[in-house]
């Protein structure tokens, strides 16, 4: 069976990058690449407007089965990168995250790590909101090895998309804050506090408890020597 990715880059600073990932994927047989365009073509969709921009990323990932998010120093700020994994997810593509910055462009530089955008998403269903990097993995091209074993990357994501079901496709959207859809734990994170707070009163002259009244906090914790 064909495999059919759809490449989602920010292609003015990194299509040189990304050129060399697509010419890795398509170097074996049964693997089809999609999301291409030359930069003539390109200024001539953009000229059109932002809904034949839509109707060409659409239509370019029309039999496509997993999206590939080529992160480069500025990925996770593009509008249309961010479109295109909104519409991954809802048209039920895997995706796979792949950091490229440390590839060189047509000049032969590398450039700085940039923030991952599918930490930037969630999807949600009876009150549980998971991040999709928490869902899909995202690797390094040259530090994994990416040559090697995109063809492996590719197919976990296709099979993990499997697990998502219809209700959390259609929930995704954009984090609404940093913490949401994280996985804290609460109990440590309060246990950490208060030993930051013993740490403060017993070896500097800041006194944070001087106007605090601990008495309920004592009785319902049982421990009346927690705060000398």
């Amino acid at each position: 069976m064909v495999r059919r990715v759809f490449f989602s880059f920010h292609y003015g600073r990194d299509v040189w990058r990304v050129n060399q990932v697509r010419n890795s994927w398509v170097a074996k047989e049964n693997r089809e690449a999609a999301g291409f365009i030359d930069a003539a073509e390109w200024e001539e969709v953009k000229r059109e407007g932002e809904d034949t921009i839509k109707d060409w990323i659409d239509e370019q990932m029309h039999g496509t089965s997993v999206t590939a998010v080529l992160i480069g120093n500025e990925t996770a700020d593009r509008d249309w990168v961010r479109y295109e994994i909104k519409k991954s997810i809802k048209r039920g593509n895997g995706i796979v995250g792949i950091k490229v910055h440390s590839l060189k462009d047509k000049e032969g530089s590398t450039d700085f790590s940039g923030s991952n955008p599918l930490k930037k998403f969630v999807v949600e269903e009876d009150g549980d909101v998971k991040t999709l990097s928490s869902i899909f993995p995202t690797y390094h091209w040259k530090r994994d090895n990416g040559r090697e074993n995109i063809g492996n990357w590719v197919e976990e994501a296709a099979q993990a998309s499997e697990q998502l079901s219809g209700v959390q496709r259609r929930s995704v959207r954009r984090r609404e804050s940093i913490a949401e859809g994280l996985n804290f734990d609460v109990g440590a994170v309060i246990v950490l506090g208060i030993l930051i707070v013993i740490f403060i009163e017993k070896y500097t002259d800041i006194d944070i408890l001087e106007n605090i009244d601990l008495s309920q906090f004592q009785q319902a914790t049982g421990d009346d020597n927690m705060f000398p």
